[in-house]
């Protein structure tokens, strides 16, 4: 029995990476060098996946020093014909690397059989078997006596921790003993949990972007956690002022213009402040992108990537959904929930939050709203607070703050809380800075 192998599948597939972006995002995506046979083939992956984006095979050579693997690369460029020839290549390069795993399995078993007892070797060869159909098909089975028995060690761990089954916290209370952010998403959703897909949604130049780089802010800045800010419409130099200056205690226009207001022993004061926390920025786990051009399978290879570089990724914010890549032949409502549904598999497969911004039109409604709303754990709709909110706000608000709050945000579905008040913020634009504020 030979080892199964194909060297012309693996050309094709990693020909597809070096031609087509899907097929590159796809490669990188679900593939490790595993999948390949030669030390030329690996090589050339390799190099391919350490890059954040498609190379071609001329761009891909002037990267490499080795000519046996500069050979390979141009051997496998031949290999190109289409994105269906790739995908199919893919589904032959995944049966052959389980076939392959069984052939290690069975030939383990083979290598000690005049010694092994016949159930151990039948049972090696099953559990081999049974992991590869658990990779291939992604299904958990969950056997009740088992799950039981798991569960209730966790309820006890929970019992006795209650924190320690909190996801990311929305909120954290400085050295000052003073809480920065909004506490009352802890309580609606036990903080950022792994798997759930929550939608903020709000008007155009309303503040749903500054309320998604809040969080940002809160998770990786204020905490250190490792998260991954997918963004569309942005400079660099617009999203680091506007997460950083609140940090710097200066205003977004200043650090994006470089004026910076006040006598010139202010001016230099702002200028240290700004230039420590761009230091503190260069030591966080908060990676962006800016792509105008961001399709679903794009975004997915990304973030997988980004897990892989970074050894974890705890949240991923995509800002914003409406300006994702979609089909121009297909209805826009049915791309948008389509699109909603990739991220929630997405959540649920890496075990992260995922934040997903969307717009809202000028009645309020969000767009392609009843089918994405389906696959979201949490919808929050940021908006302005109106003259029907002032009666609570004066009772419910500490005084200090009533006169301050000017927004809130509205939990449209929230699916393990049944709390529906609004959560009433103070949000300062010229910072970028939003609040909830404290009741009495």
């Amino acid at each position: 029995m030979k080892l199964p192998k194909n060297e012309a599948i693996e050309h094709l597939v990693i020909a597809g990476m070096m031609n087509d972006e899907e097929c590159f995002y796809d490669g990188v995506s679900y593939l490790d060098e595993d999948y390949f046979t030669t030390d030329e083939n690996i090589a050339v992956f390799n190099a391919l996946r350490n890059k954040r984006e498609m190379q071609s095979s001329s761009l891909l050579e002037k990267t490499i020093d080795d000519v046996r693997v500069k050979a390979a690369i141009r051997v496998i460029d031949a290999n190109w014909t289409s994105r269906g020839d790739f995908r199919q290549a893919m589904t032959e390069l995944k049966n052959i690397h389980n076939k392959r795993q069984l052939y290690h399995a069975i030939n383990s078993v083979v290598s000690k059989f005049d010694t092994i007892e016949p159930t151990k070797a039948a049972e090696d060869i099953y559990i081999s078997v049974m992991d590869l159909e658990l990779e291939s098909s992604n299904t958990d089975i969950l056997d009740p006596k088992e799950l039981a028995v798991d569960y209730l060690g966790r309820l006890y761990d929970k019992i006795s921790d209650p924190d320690g089954a909190m996801g990311i916290p929305y909120s954290i209370t400085n050295n000052n003993g003073v809480t920065i952010g909004l506490p009352s998403l802890d309580e609606v959703f036990n903080g950022a949990q792994g798997g759930d897909l929550i939608m903020i949604a709000a008007k155009t130049g309303v503040g749903k972007t500054a309320f998604a780089i809040n969080l940002a802010r809160i998770f990786s800045i204020y905490q250190k956690h490792t998260g991954y800010y997918a963004n569309t419409e942005m400079s660099e130099d617009e999203m680091l002022s506007r997460l950083l200056a609140p940090v710097a205690n200066v205003k977004t226009n200043e650090m994006l213009t470089g004026r910076f207001e006040g006598t010139q022993q202010e001016v230099d004061a702002k200028v240290d402040r700004a230039t420590r926390v761009v230091d503190r920025y260069k030591d966080s786990n908060l990676i962006f992108s800016r792509i105008a051009y961001l399709p679903l399978y794009k975004l997915t290879g990304l973030t997988r990537q980004i897990k892989r570089m970074y050894g974890k990724l705890d949240y991923l914010i995509v800002d914003y959904v409406g300006r994702m890549e979609v089909d121009d032949n297909k209805n826009l409502w049915d791309e948008l929930y389509r699109i909603t549904k990739g991220l929630k598999q997405l959540a649920v497969e890496l075990d992260i939050p995922i934040f997903m911004l969307a717009q809202r039109n000028e009645d309020g409604f969000i767009e392609g709203a009843k089918k994405m709303r389906n696959e979201c754990d949490g919808v929050l709709m940021v908006e302005p607070v109106t003259a029907n909110d002032e009666k609570y706000i004066d009772e419910v608000i500490i005084p200090n703050q009533a006169d301050l709050v000017n927004y809130r945000i509205v939990k449209d579905k929230v699916r393990r809380n049944n709390n529906e008040a609004p959560i009433y913020c103070m949000f300062d634009k010229a910072r970028g800075i939003f609040q909830e504020a404290e009741k009495r």
